[in-house]
């Protein structure tokens, strides 16, 4: 009751001094005015149509108030809705970023300056093309994959494409896709190119610098390693116990360096686009045996159990071995780094569906689900690895997953915090001639 005093006070107040007034006046001329030779009835007729004009009177007060706001709101939403659109049609055109709209096929049916800037051309020119003929990516199978998706309505999200201009130039973009359905019921799409040419100019000078330091640096390790080797092969007739244990820290040194000069190398060059890998015949039991020999004295010190896998139908594969040691050492020595002293560690390769599948899984610290998506990114490791193990640079499972997408294959893990890690590399299998023959005597 108080809060509806409280919102009709002014108006209420009104109401009840126009009420007074009114009956004052009613009551003055009722005391002052002789009534007596007035006709009754022509009074109540009088008094009767006072009333239906004041009553036709506040009923026209209120349409035309109620007819105001009405016109006031239509105004209103005229303004905004006209605001609304010249807003999106001037962010649309002058946006940084080029937007495009296309047509199931890829058919340019709308594009801004910014799209026109980046592909060299006039807006009326862009309208019609195909962009799928102006874009592209990693391979010809990527490029066919990003199509694919498109039409089958999946979004996409900053996939790095390469922009090539009727002049021949080039430029690097960022590319989004997503579909929609227009007024008429087409599918289209709206795709959007954010231009990185210079972010990647910067990011292929530092490739080129690491590279270059890292083919420098070589030099003066191995001849810094030759030296401390010169010095150990005379230990037992020159030099003390106490020189003895400075040469042993020195060639932990050496090879600590020489391993992360050899890391920086091989992922300058994926990053470059140098690295061509060499298809061979590789005996993969013998790799795989050869990576985890030269793990066996950290295997012994921390009294871990290797158990092997191997596939006696696989021996022979055509791949490239030094790619296929790259996959294996890394992902076989930080199995061997984050588990626990006494614990477990399996190894070995398979085939699935006409598919090699090389596993190696551990029961030691696990990946925490927040760190799990960014794992396999340069220069990133998991949080309780950098707390637990401080010596690590976080390029191991970037150059794993740099060496797979070379070999046309992907790789995958299956990761609990404080129970263990399973890493699955899956690679086109190509039987050597050597394991055919073998296969189809056997069977």
């Amino acid at each position: 009751m108080i809060e509806w005093f409280l919102k009709v006070e002014k108006p209420f107040t009104q109401a009840l001094i126009a009420f007074s007034i009114s009956v004052g006046i009613l009551l003055v001329v009722a005391l002052t005015v002789d009534f007596s030779g007035v006709h009754l009835g022509g009074l109540l007729f009088l008094a009767s149509f006072v009333c239906c004009a004041l009553i036709a009177k506040s009923v026209y007060d209120t349409a035309v108030t109620n007819s105001q706001a009405d016109e006031m709101r239509r105004e209103l939403v005229s303004d905004v809705s006209f605001s609304a659109k010249d807003l999106y049609t001037q962010l649309y055109q002058n946006s940084p970023v080029p937007y495009l709209l296309i047509d199931y096929d890829g058919n340019v049916t709308s594009a801004n300056l910014a799209a026109g800037r980046i592909f060299g051309l006039s807006q009326t020119k862009i309208k019609g093309l195909n962009v799928f003929d102006y874009i592209m990516s990693a391979g010809d199978e990527r490029l066919d994959m990003l199509v694919e998706k498109f039409r089958n309505g999946i979004p996409m999200s900053d996939e790095m494409v390469r922009v090539v201009r009727d002049d021949g130039s080039v430029s690097w973009a960022l590319l989004s896709l997503f579909n929609f359905v227009d007024s008429f019921g087409d599918h289209m799409g709206m795709l959007t190119l954010v231009d990185i040419t210079k972010q990647k100019q910067i990011e292929d000078a530092k490739s080129e610098f690491v590279s270059l330091a890292s083919h420098q640096l070589r030099t003066p390790i191995a001849g810094i390693k030759w030296s401390a080797e010169l010095l150990q092969l005379d230990a037992e007739k020159t030099l003390n116990d106490r020189q003895k244990k400075y040469i042993d820290r020195l060639l932990t040194g050496v090879s600590r360096m020489a391993v992360l000069v050899d890391d920086f190398l091989r992922v300058s060059r994926f990053e470059l686009g140098t690295f061509q890998p060499e298809f061979t015949t590789v005996n993969l039991p013998a790799l795989i045996s050869s990576v985890v020999s030269e793990q066996a004295p950290r295997v012994a010190q921390k009294r871990i159990e290797v158990k092997t896998f191997f596939d006696e139908s696989i021996t022979n594969i055509i791949s490239d071995q030094n790619l296929l040691r790259m996959i294996v050492t890394n992902l076989y020595s930080n199995a061997v780094k984050y588990t626990r002293e006494g614990g477990t560690v399996h190894v070995g390769f398979g085939k699935k569906d006409d598919e090699l599948v090389i596993s190696v899984a551990d029961n030691g610290m696990g990946i925490p689900v927040s760190d799990q998506e960014r794992i396999f990114s340069k220069l990133f490791r998991a949080s309780n690895a950098v707390r637990n193990v401080p010596d690590g640079t976080g390029l191991g499972l970037y150059i794993v997953k740099e060496a797979v997408d070379v070999l046309k294959g992907r790789v995958s893990f299956n990761s609990v915090e404080n129970v263990g890690t399973t890493f699955e590399i899956v690679l086109p299998l190509e039987v050597s001639k050597e394991t055919a023959i073998i296969q189809q005597d056997v069977s």
